[in-house]
């Protein structure tokens, strides 16, 4: 399903997720990432005012989603996760991009992540949008073993 890099994603809408959404959200899970959330972290999650999760849909099927942890006037991108057959078409830039501007709307100043060592395409996106560096966790993800990028945007002096 990727012609043509989707073809300009006139099909793609952005919006917020619902406990409805949580089906598609899991086998998504499933397949982006080990360990999976779980039903009930979902559940709880988006019963809480500082978490802020977002689907993306395309052609009327989750293609992706994502979400993040508001702390004040910062915040964590949880997730971000595309389907297999639709990355590299930017989706994930899409939903990125709109998570930091509800992010920013709703005061957020940095917003910070997370991402595999390995995970060149994702840091190419990240960097894109204005991430950098700021540290490393050792042995952060599991299955396998790998050592975790921080990134976060804007500067140290900035905060």
């Amino acid at each position: 399903m990727n012609e043509a890099k989707t073809a300009g994603l006139t099909g793609l809408e952005i919006r917020p997720m619902t406990i409805g959404d949580l089906p598609a959200v899991l086998e998504l899970e499933r397949e982006c990432f080990s360990p999976p959330w779980s039903e009930r972290s979902f559940r709880d999650a988006l019963g809480l005012d500082y978490y802020h999760f977002l689907i993306a849909e395309y052609d009327g099927e989750t293609a992706g989603y994502g979400g993040y942890i508001r702390s004040f006037e910062t915040a964590d991108i949880a997730s971000i996760a595309v389907r297999k057959n639709l990355r590299r078409t930017g989706i994930g830039e899409k939903l990125l991009r709109r998570l930091m501007e509800d992010g920013y709307r709703a005061g957020v100043e940095r917003f910070s992540l997370e991402v595999r060592v390995s995970n060149r395409p994702a840091i190419a996106l990240y960097e894109k949008l204005g991430y950098h560096q700021e540290g490393i966790r050792r042995g952060y993800y599991e299955d396998p073993r790998e050592d975790a990028l921080i990134l976060w945007t804007g500067g140290v002096s900035d905060t």
